[in-house]
């Protein structure tokens, strides 16, 4: 069964966005192929959809999960300096 179809008949709402949350990554390893960081192949199981928005403004990568947790920190707290939210699909969680 799909993730769309098993978010559809989720019990719960948190249930149902880590299956939406799972079938977005998906989308976005199948788009990107390769880290923007590393030109790592991806994997689903162990990628990270990192999104920024800054007012109308979105940006987002899609990286190895080790890459993400290199440059995490200071991509928090680059965010929080400038103002801009975080949304994080870590696949290594789904």
């Amino acid at each position: 069964m799909n993730n769309v179809l098993k978010a559809l008949m989720a019990d719960s709402e948190e249930v149902r966005q880590k299956y939406i949350d799972r079938e977005t990554l998906l989308y976005a390893v199948q788009r990107t192929i390769t880290c923007m960081r590393t030109g790592v192949v991806l994997d689903v199981d162990k990628a990270v959809m990192v999104t920024t928005i800054l007012g109308d403004k979105r940006g987002a990568w899609v990286l190895t999960g080790e890459a993400w947790d290199a440059m995490e920190e200071w991509t928090r707290a680059k965010a929080a300096e400038i103002g801009a939210t975080l949304e994080v699909i870590d696949g290594r969680k789904l």
